[in-house]
C-alpha cells in the first residue's frame, strides 16, 4: 500500500459528493433505550452528515493551526 499523500488526507477532509458517499453510514452510535417490557435494548443510528462536515472541518482547522 502506497503512503498518502497531503493531497490525498486533504481530500479525504474535505466535505464533497465523493467523501459524502464514502462516510454516509459509516458511522454509527449506540443508545441504550427500554422497550415495551421494560427490557434493555441497544438503538444504533448513523451519524449525520452535517456532523461528520463539523468533524472533518475541526480535524483541517487543528492541522492548518499546527502547520502554522
Amino acid at each position: 500500500m502506497a503512503t498518502p499523500t497531503a493531497d490525498h488526507y486533504l481530500e479525504a477532509l474535505t466535505p464533497s459528493d465523493d467523501t459524502k458517499v464514502e462516510y454516509m453510514g459509516e458511522f454509527s452510535m449506540s443508545f441504550p433505550e427500554f422497550d415495551e417490557d421494560g427490557e434493555e435494548v441497544s438503538r444504533t443510528i448513523n451519524v449525520p452528515w452535517t456532523t461528520i462536515k463539523e468533524i472533518m472541518a475541526a480535524i483541517r482547522s487543528r492541522a492548518e493551526q499546527r502547520s502554522a
